[in-house]
């Protein structure tokens, strides 16, 4: 029977992938909080003519965290709205499949 092929997609290393980026996202998001609390505490009992610089650089370094916390659950979710994709089209394709093989009985 001729027809489309088969969507070809790794689900199992599409999800690894998912999981890996979300859990890369929570630890990134958990060392952010972790860095917040130690300047905090830092902040709290430090005067000195570094401290601007410091907390600059700081800032800088949870901008960035940030950033690529938001990237990882953006390319995650590309991933799985990509899965998504090729699942209704493998759907739709073993649906089309169906009814040709159910027409191809009624003929017989």
């Amino acid at each position: 029977m001729s027809g489309p092929h088969d969507v070809y997609w790794d689900w199992g290393a599409a999800n690894d992938a998912i999981g890996a980026l979300r859990r890369l996202a929570g630890e990134l998001d958990s060392a952010a909080n972790c860095r917040a609390r130690a300047t905090t505490e830092l902040l709290g009992s430090w005067e000195g003519p570094r401290q601007q610089e410091w907390i600059a650089r700081y800032a800088t370094i949870q901008a960035a965290s940030i950033r690529l916390r938001e990237r990882c659950l953006q390319v995650a979710n590309a991933i799985a709205q990509a899965s998504d994709r090729a699942r209704a089209e493998q759907d739709r394709i073993n649906r089309m499949r169906a009814e040709q093989e159910r027409l191809a009985q009624q003929q017989h």
